[in-house]
This record gives C-alpha cells, sequence and structure tokens, in this order.
C-alpha cells in the first residue's frame, strides 16, 4: 500500500479576479475550494490513476469536516487522518493572469497528537511505501525523524518531497526517492544554478548522500533523473502550459504507479515525467486518459556528465 502523509494539509480557496491591484478591493469572478497540500496532491493523481492509496496527516478544527467531504469524493483514496484540537488551515490561491499564494503557518499539534500519528506510522511493514510530502513544521521534526526509523526498521521505501533542510536531514534513510525542484535543490547547497550540468551534479551529491534516485522537477521543461547509473532528462509535451501546481506532486504519483508495476526506471521516469506534463498542460491536476494520450511524447534522453 502507499501511504501519503501531508503533516500540514490545507483547505485551498481558489480565487480567480480579472486583476489584482495591491491596496484596493478586488472583487473575485471566481472561487471554489479543494483539500489541498502536496501528499494529498500525490494521493489525488494516484486516485485519478487508479491507483489506491491511505492519506495520512493532521486534520482538525472548524475546517475538518469540509476538508474530509472534499476527499470523500475520491474513490481510491483512504482517509486516516490524526484528528486534531486546532484546525486545518486555509490557504489562498489567487489568480490574475499569475498566480499569488498566500499560506497559513498552520495549526499547533499537541505531543499526544503526534504519538497517535506514530502508532499509525509504526505499523507499516515492507509491502509498503511511505511518502512524506510537504513542510514539515518545526514542532514535528523529531516526530518526522522517529518515522523515518520506523520504516528503515520495517524496510518500508520512502519518498521524500518536503523541504530541503528535512530532505537532506532524513537522507541518511535512504529513500526511494527524492524530489527536489530547482529552488529547493539551490537552497540545499547555497548555491545558483545556471546550467544542465549544475542540476546534475547537485543531485548527484543526493544521491551520493543516500538517495537511490533524484528527480528534479523543472516546472514548464522536462526533469531531470539521476541515480547511480547515471543522469537523464526528459522533454514536455507540445502545449501551452496552463498550471504548474501540482506538477511536481503528479511526478511523485507517476513514478510510484510505474514503479509498482516495471522494472525498467526508464519506462518509470518516463511515464513520472507524462504525468508532470499533462498536469502542466491541464488546469487540473492530470487524468489517466490524459497522461495515456501523450506519454509517447515524452522521450528519455541521457546527459553526458561533464566528469565522464
Amino acid at each position: 500500500m502507499i501511504y501519503t502523509c501531508t503533516l500540514n494539509p490545507s483547505l485551498d480557496y481558489y480565487m480567480s479576479f480579472e486583476k489584482i491591484e495591491p491596496g484596493r478591493l478586488n472583487r473575485s469572478v471566481e472561487e471554489h475550494y479543494e483539500a489541498g497540500g502536496k501528499g494529498i496532491n500525490v494521493s489525488i493523481v494516484l486516485n485519478n490513476l487508479r491507483i489506491p492509496s491511505r492519506a495520512l496527516g493532521f486534520v482538525g478544527g472548524f475546517t475538518r469536516e469540509y476538508f474530509m467531504e472534499h476527499l470523500r469524493r475520491y474513490t481510491y483514496i483512504e482517509p486516516n487522518f490524526t484528528y486534531i484540537k486546532d484546525h486545518t488551515r486555509i490557504n489562498v490561491k489567487a489568480f490574475a493572469g499569475i498566480e499569488t499564494t498566500l499560506n497559513a503557518r498552520g495549526p499547533q499539534v499537541s505531543e499526544e497528537e503526534k504519538r497517535q500519528m506514530l502508532r499509525r506510522v509504526e505499523k507499516l511493514n515492507s509491502y509498503d511505501i511511505f511518502v512524506l510530502s510537504g513542510s514539515c513544521p518545526d514542532n514535528c521534526f523529531e516526530m518526522a525523524e522517529k518515522m523515518m526509523e520506523y520504516c528503515q526498521e520495517n524496510e518500508v521505501k520512502i519518498v521524500l518531497d518536503t523541504k530541503p533542510s528535512t530532505m537532506l536531514a532524513f537522507l541518511k534513510y535512504h529513500p526511494l526517492l527524492v524530489k527536489p525542484n530547482l529552488e529547493e535543490l539551490e537552497e540545499m547547497f547555497d548555491g545558483t544554478i545556471f546550467t544542465e550540468q549544475d542540476i546534475v551534479r547537485d543531485a548527484r551529491k543526493l544521491v551520493e548522500l543516500g538517495a537511490e534516485n533524484c528527480i528534479v522537477s523543472l516546472g514548464g521543461d522536462g526533469a531531470i533523473l539521476v541515480n547511480k547509473t547515471g543522469a537523464y532528462k526528459t522533454n514536455v509535451a507540445p502545449g501551452t502550459v496552463k498550471n504548474t501546481i501540482g506538477a511536481g506532486d503528479s511526478v511523485v504519483a507517476g513514478f510510484l504507479m510505474n514503479y509498482l508495476r516495471s522494472q525498467d526506471m526508464m519506462k518509470i521516469f518516463q511515464y513520472a515525467s507524462a504525468c508532470g506534463s499533462a498536469t502542466a498542460l491541464s488546469h487540473t491536476l492530470c487524468t489517466r486518459e490524459e497522461v495515456e494520450a501523450l506519454v509517447e511524447q515524452i522521450v528519455v534522453s541521457k546527459i553526458e556528465e561533464e566528469n565522464q
């Protein structure tokens, strides 16, 4: 079973405007809510690919039931949340030609609530995959590390797509996959990325520090995979990029789907990149039909590294 863990999920409030003028009253022309958070996005894309997952995380307060109501729409998502006293945060996504995101800090989680979460994770076994995705609140870091210890002890495969400092700290648990974007990769190594070789160099460091595979998502420019066998890149399917929200999460979901059914890492990477492209070319998270329609347009090519 695939378990996605979103420690700080959100009820995302999407608002569209003709234009936004700072310091003035701005009235939206359209709005809607979605259950949000990077791990939640991974579960939703897995659902769209018709792959079951169990969603872990903290939800509570006055937003809890509305959040849960949105997840109940998905046939292949099994909610397995820890309920907390504080409320699930509300994030605002404002669109007016470009997107402006206003993210709330998130709830306070008690020690007993953390223990309840840990009791769920310690039951996982070698047949499971644990995806830690999204930000890890500072007061939950020790709990998250305990999760990694449980996973390592029970031979659970780990996937990390969380903030840079957390990813770096947890590389010692030898994750199956880490998936930083360019900004996160720059933050990890306190530098600026100018070229493809810069990306490969820094991704290679993550592999040397313990990751089996590192996929760097490049938004509308495809993705790069680095592992012990080499460095590879994919193109983006032709079309107009409409939305990059969730494209990286779609890459993770596509990787997991094909990892369950294939031993060919190039095929896995191709499908993962197709999922990212399908989301980028849509206004919503990708569907299986959208992915299947363009997967053959995604080409994986090897990158010749400078030190070879």
